[in-house]
């Protein structure tokens, strides 16, 4: 009973049967739109302009006219990914392929490579040998030709063929550097300064040490009390001292011995003139084992003469070789030597030196009677007549200065010394640089541009 009357309460109380559509608009399908029809064909009297006086003849040959169609809207599109990127970056590549062109059209007028004439054997490719040295051993004839296909043409057997049952070896080479193939270079190894206090403390500690012990076994008699003006009060305390001013001169005696002795030791272990030189020497051929680097400076005017006795003499003392070339429009210092030294070198001239000093009569005296005092550098490196480039007023060069251009490692010395030398013309300079085969070094620094040179170069690396 119960249960009957509780489906008939359900079936009143449920809910209507929704109809399954979305709801949503945007889940909702999208009708197509209604086309307008044309009931009526259009007659052939509308084309004709006699019988149609509103006809326009601008409208050609359409003479069909139908409804105007509704336009929809158009649908969202979305942008490929990276399609502007690419095009950003081909616009930027062609902007900078067109500055590259510019800067090197530029550079070529500075250097003025269009003015040199070229000789025309001097880029003409050479013609090919008949026979190449490599195959000539191998090879009965002069030439390729007379090798015929067979093996009646080669040198393969027989006492003049090179081909044999052994293996050859190349001949081995010695490296630029010292360094055997047996003994391998030792790596060195630098100690803090911590360290080092702590090596000679307990060193002295050690040596201490051993003295007490052959002191108490009686192999060394006891040392004495080191008296001062400060101790020796306390120290004689249990002693009776008759003649206290006695004792007192007794003491200061004792003190001025001890420091005649130490500064005996000092002066016995300092090193002679001639010794100073020779382990200076060694030193300088122990840091050229290490290898040769070769160094190339530009100047725009160096007829300063402290500028010249300074390039000079401070290459002589780091033994560097090399030259440096005076020419009207730009110089050229060109060293080598060993790396250390050329490091000293290259702040001299990069830092220390001022370029844009001005030259008086006062400076070349004094030079003068430094390189007489000194000796050993060539009167060619100071001009007396250099301060004839500059005013009478001392006025200076404010647009003088000195880059780096050009460094590398070099099999071995080009030069024997170093010389400063004139040169009138660029021509001269070259072939100064073309005995010691550096004429290529002259080209550079003369395209060297130092505003489109490499950013962020440590020339002191």
């Amino acid at each position: 009973m119960l249960r009957a009357d509780f489906k008939s309460l359900s079936s009143k109380t449920a809910r209507p049967a929704m109809p399954r559509i979305s709801s949503v608009k945007a889940n909702q399908r999208k009708e197509e739109p209604k086309r307008l029809k044309i009931e009526h064909e259009v007659p052939a009297s509308f084309a004709d302009p006699q019988k149609n006086p509103y006809l326009d003849p601008n409208l050609g040959r359409h003479t069909k006219v139908e409804p105007r169609q509704r336009k929809h809207g158009k649908r969202f599109q979305f942008v490929r990914p990276g399609r502007y990127v690419e095009k950003a970056d081909k616009l930027r590549a062609e902007a900078k392929v067109e500055q590259l062109k510019a800067e090197i059209k530029e550079r070529a007028a500075k250097a003025r490579l269009e003015e040199e004439v070229l000789d025309v054997n001097a880029i003409r490719p050479m013609e090919p040998p008949p026979i190449e040295w490599w195959d000539a051993p191998f090879l009965v004839g002069d030439t390729y030709g007379e090798a015929n296909s067979d093996t009646s043409g080669f040198k393969l057997d027989g006492p003049e063929s090179l081909i044999s049952i052994y293996v050859q070896h190349p001949v081995p080479l010695q490296p630029p550097a010292s360094i055997t193939n047996n003994e391998s270079a030792p790596s060195k190894i630098f100690l803090t300064q911590k360290e080092r206090k702590k090596i000679r403390r307990q060193r002295r500690m050690e040596q201490q040490r051993e003295h007490r012990e052959k002191v108490m076994l009686g192999l060394l008699p006891p040392d004495q009390p080191k008296l001062r003006m400060s101790n020796f009060m306390r120290i004689m305390a249990n002693q009776s001292v008759p003649d206290p001013t006695k004792l007192e001169a007794e003491v200061r005696k004792q003190v001025q011995a001890r420091i005649e002795k130490h500064e005996a030791e000092n002066r016995a272990n300092k090193l002679t003139r001639q010794q100073k030189a020779e382990k200076h020497e060694a030193k300088a051929k122990s840091e050229e084992t290490k290898g040769v680097v070769s160094v190339l400076f530009r100047v725009r005017n160096l007829k300063h003469p402290q500028h010249r006795y300074k390039v000079a003499v401070n290459a002589r003392q780091l033994h560097l070789t090399g030259t440096a070339l005076v020419c009207p429009d730009t110089s050229v210092i060109l060293v080598e030597g060993a790396e250390k030294f050329i490091k000293t070198y290259k702040k001299l001239l990069l830092r220390r030196i001022d370029w844009t000093a001005a030259a008086t009569i006062s400076d070349v005296s004094q030079i003068q009677s430094q390189v007489d005092v000194l000796g050993g550098t060539d009167a060619t490196d100071i001009d007396a007549n250099a301060n004839a480039d500059v005013g009478a007023d001392g006025s200076a060069d404010i647009d003088n200065e000195c880059h780096l251009v050009w460094q590398g490692q070099v099999q071995e010395r080009r030069f024997k010394d170093f010389r400063i030398r004139d040169c009138p013309t660029e021509t001269q300079a070259k072939n100064w640089l073309a005995g010691a085969g550096c004429e290529a070094l002259w080209r550079v620094a003369k395209q060297f541009d130092p505003e489109t040179s490499i950013p962020g170069l440590d020339p002191f690396l």
